[in-house]
């Protein structure tokens, strides 16, 4: 057993046969936090010995997500693929120390063994009849099946749940090689292990089963055990298996959707784990707090509330630009190419700015950022606004907006043409009502005052301004957005309200 204070060597393996799943991103975390912690190597291996469901669209969706992540590994990663010849010689190797042998019942034959096993009480086992055979038919197709001791037990000691024991007597002489020549995962994932040096094996607790076949393996080869941890389960909310039907479970899905990275780190933390009462982490606080010490026995309950909020926490504690840097990354498509262009400057950063303390997803900022990052007037749907069918409010709104319209016109006629520079150019020279020294709240007030003057409260009068400024009901704050925006973009929207 290695030394729990040697240099600490862990591995992440998924198998390439879907898209990253929410629950193998958390055994991942929990892997990169150890090694991490420890100063220690975090290691990929992929498991894609199963040739018929592995898919290369899958290989590098598990890759493109663990960068995204900042789930960094420290080797080059391991195909298990191009490992196949090294399990059938370690197998063979197996069969001539007499801790393995080839079993030539089909299928079949083994089910209805397992059959006549539950019938008479027992576990459904192979019944191990061709574990002394000495005759091999010639031609006939075989499997390789390791030789559990009949008698005896194994147990390993876990560092989240203990000591663990097995009898041998309920540990079935599994499978090692397939009929195709394919390995299993208990026999591939020992020879890997220990071609990788790996001294901690930190998984979901639906290997504790596979932990004293693996056992097996280790004393057979006479390697040195590593050390096991088995994370709780993840639940859905009702209380079982987290799946699909529980919501998005690929980590790209949340991507897509516009969850940091960090966000969804932080949220899979602490699914098992915990410090203290602290919900809030960084990356850096995740990795200097880990320990097994506090990760939980029992399941873990997914909570997509708890999710979003601790997303919009982590939108509000982050600069402007790194936002803007992954809306232009991850949304580009929603954009127009000048859109973008003009996203992508200090007036894009400033947007954005205004607009992440009211959003809990990055997507909800690229979708804000469209309407107000496109020249000239936007095309809006009027039917929410208050006034309805109300003419005589409608006029009398129409008329306030053509005020303030007018006043704020006579404030920017003075302003000189505005030289913006670098990628700023691309936002014209037309000056805005900051760069005239009408602050956001000047613009508040001035709308307060000729709502008094017209008899119209600010609320139903900042309505169509807001929507025909930014394009929706709902909004970054518009008093901020009259002020910053320069006049060229108010302007025509200011106007477009005598047309609603």
């Amino acid at each position: 057993m290695p030394n729990p204070n040697s240099s600490v060597r862990v591995r992440f393996a998924p198998s390439p046969t879907g898209f990253l799943h929410i629950g193998g991103v958390r055994t991942a975390l929990f892997n990169w936090l150890y090694a991490r912690h420890h100063h220690g190597k975090f290691l990929l291996r992929i498991e894609d010995t199963d040739l018929e469901r592995s898919e290369q669209r899958y290989t590098q969706d598990i890759l493109a997500s663990m960068k995204w992540l900042g789930l960094t590994w420290d080797e080059e990663p391991i195909y298990q693929s191009q490992r196949l010849e090294v399990y059938k010689e370690k197998a063979e190797e197996l069969i001539r120390q007499g801790h393995a042998y080839r079993c030539y019942c089909t299928e079949a034959e083994v089910e209805i063994m397992r059959d006549q096993a539950m019938k008479e009480g027992k576990k459904p086992q192979y019944d191990r009849r061709c574990r002394e055979r000495t005759e091999q038919p010639s031609g006939k197709p075989y499997v390789i099946r390791a030789k559990i001791p009949l008698a005896g037990s194994v147990e390993f000691h876990d560092l989240i749940r203990g000591d663990i024991k097995f009898e041998n007597a309920d540990i079935d002489d599994f499978v090692l090689i397939r009929s195709n020549g394919a390995p299993t995962y208990n026999l591939s994932v020992v020879v890997d292990d220990v071609f990788s040096r790996i001294t901690h094996i930190i998984r979901g607790d639906d290997h504790i089963n596979n932990t004293p076949k693996q056992m097996h393996l280790y004393q057979f080869f006479e390697y040195p055990v590593p050390l096991f941890a088995h994370l709780p389960m993840i639940l859905g909310p009702d209380k079982k298996k987290l799946s699909k039907r529980h919501g998005a479970v690929s980590a790209n899905a949340y991507r897509a959707d516009g969850y940091l990275p960090e966000a969804l780190l932080n949220f899979l933390a602490r699914l098992g784990w915990s410090h203290g009462d602290q919900e809030v982490f960084s990356v850096q606080e995740m990795i200097d707090f880990f320990s097994f010490d506090h990760v939980q026995k029992s399941s873990a309950v997914f909570n997509m509330e708890k999710l979003l909020w601790l997303n919009g926490t982590h939108i509000r504690s982050n600069q402007p630009a790194r936002l803007l840097s992954v809306i232009a990354e991850d949304y580009s498509d929603h954009f127009t190419p000048e859109g973008l262009a003009r996203a992508k400057t200090r007036m894009g950063e400033q947007i954005v700015a205004l607009i992440q303390p009211k959003v809990k997803l990055v997507k909800e900022i690229a979708e804000q950022m469209v309407p107000l990052v496109t020249p000239g007037a936007v095309e809006v749907d009027s039917t929410g606004l208050k006034w309805g069918k109300d003419g005589s409010m409608k006029t009398v709104i129409k008329a306030a907006v053509k005020h303030a319209l007018d006043e704020f016109g006579k404030k920017i006629a003075t302003a000189p043409v505005r030289d913006r520079s670098g990628a700023d150019q691309c936002w014209g020279r037309s000056a805005s009502l900051q760069d005239v020294g009408v602050t956001h709240a000047e613009v508040d007030a001035l709308l307060r005052q000729i709502g008094e003057q017209h008899g119209v409260k600010l609320g139903d009068l900042a309505q169509p301004i807001r929507l025909t400024v930014t394009g929706r009901l709902v909004s970054a704050g518009l008093f901020e957005l009259l002020s910053l925006l320069p006049w060229d973009v108010v302007e025509p929207r200011l106007r477009k309200v005598e047309t609603l």
